[in-house]
């Protein structure tokens, strides 16, 4: 006996749902393993930012914020099209909606370039004009040998200041701009497997420039044969011209000029149970053995770009606007700096009048259409007179209405003057 259409129906849905089931299953999975560290922490004291070109930029900053974009990943907007046409106002809007907490601009004209830094919603805003700056194929050129670091980019960068002295008030303005343009980190439950990445802000006080580099940690083992660590790291010589392993590890013939040195300063102590990850960790003391013990580690940081050189502009007190707390090349006075205070205070207070005004008129006229839709939906559209007219006029204005306003009245009832007379079809 054949089974009917029903049976095979159902054995399908059966097995697309099983399917279903393990395909969630694998992306579930996926998505814990390439979780980023910060999302343990409080996802509203994160700082996210914005990334994107303000007006007509040439080619060569359009390719500077991409790369900015990948500094501050993972909290930015990587994929973000903006056109010429997008002002500041529209990220502005949509910031609130995506918990954006900084706004970093890049423009151009035709004196130089500018990077601007402001955090939401108020401000402060730090402008910065660009001297000189470079790209990560710049860098990578002048490598022997170039790495790739896609897999830096999964965690946020840690922050160093360095030549920011306190006692000057724009210094430590830019410094708290920096600081709070990168997430926080927590020492006590920081782990180290999750530190791949390095800014550097380094304030030269001779040139009086901002030199901002972008580096990749990396740790490698002490006290190991140079020969056997490239075998660790995966790098395997070819040894088909060599009779045993052993000559290639007692004579080291895989060691070069370019691998890292073992300086006593770039070394540290560290226990397995800061270096590994966590899933890590569990599988050794499955296996019985101490993550607890101390190991010695060189730590290397390798440059990956892009280079900047900046200097300070100004630093102003409001999102793009509002007092200019300081400025590189307009010095104002204490009788200047009041005043230009008291003329942006009469402007805001200005500006609210007239807000309230728009706001007020806006209300009256939706209220007298209110007003005249009941009118005529009780039934006295036919009632409605010249005299209704008049009254009205009377209330709004305060006056009795003039002879313009009559003629108005009477051109509308009578159809505006025109002739009544019917014309002949055309035959």
């Amino acid at each position: 006996m054949a089974p009917n259409k029903s049976t095979y129906n159902n054995r399908n849905k059966s097995n697309n749902n099983k399917n279903k089931n393990k395909v969630k299953s694998k992306k579930s999975k996926r998505s814990i393993d390439e979780t980023p560290e910060a999302l343990d922490l409080d996802q509203a004291a994160i700082s996210k930012s914005i990334v994107y070109k303000r007006g007509d930029c040439n080619k060569g900053i359009k390719k500077l914020v991409k790369e900015f974009r990948q500094v501050m990943e993972p909290y930015t907007a990587t994929k973000l099209q903006e056109t010429s046409d997008n002002t500041t106002k529209d990220f502005v809007n949509i910031a609130a909606h995506y918990g954006v907490s900084h706004l970093v601009g890049f423009s151009s004209t035709d004196i130089g370039s500018y990077m601007a830094m402001a955090r939401l919603p108020k401000g402060p805003t730090t402008t910065f004009k660009i001297q000189e700056y470079s790209f990560q194929r710049d860098v990578a050129k002048a490598k022997i040998r170039p790495t790739s670091f896609e897999k830096s980019y999964l965690n946020s960068p840690l922050v160093v200041l360095n030549g920011f002295t306190r006692g000057t008030p724009h210094l430590e303005m830019v410094q708290n701009m920096v600081q709070s343009l990168f997430p926080s980190i927590n020492v006590y439950t920081l782990k180290l497997s999750t530190c791949k990445r390095v800014v550097l802000f380094n304030y030269n006080k001779e040139t009086d420039h901002v030199e901002f580099r972008h580096y990749a940690i990396k740790v490698s083992n002490v006290g190991v044969n140079r020969s056997i660590k490239r075998i660790i790291q995966s790098k395997i010589p070819d040894i088909s011209n060599l009779g045993d392993i052993s000559d290639y590890v007692m004579n080291g013939l895989g060691a070069t000029e370019s691998d890292y040195e073992d300086a006593n300063d770039g070394q540290v102590e560290l226990s397995s149970k800061m270096i590994n990850s966590k899933a890590k960790n569990i599988k050794l003391e499955r296996k019985g053995l101490d993550i607890n013990t101390t190991q010695k580690r060189a730590i290397k940081l390798e440059e990956i770009g892009p280079r900047m050189n900046l200097s300070l502009l100004k630093v102003e007190d409001d999102l793009y606007k509002g007092e200019v707390l300081y400025h590189q090349y307009i010095k104002k006075s204490d009788i200047e700096k009041e005043e230009a205070k008291l003329r942006r205070d009469e402007a805001k207070i200005e500006k609210e009048r007239r807000r309230k005004d728009q706001e007020a008129n806006v209300d009256k006229k939706i209220k007298e259409k209110e007003r005249k839709r009941k009118y005529l939906d009780q039934g006295n559209e036919d009632k409605h007179s010249d005299d209704d007219d008049e009254e009205w006029y009377r209330k709004e204005v305060g006056e009795n209405p003039d002879e313009t306003f009559k003629n108005n009245r009477k051109s509308r009832s009578t159809g505006g003057g025109r002739s009544n007379k019917k014309f002949k079809s055309k035959k």
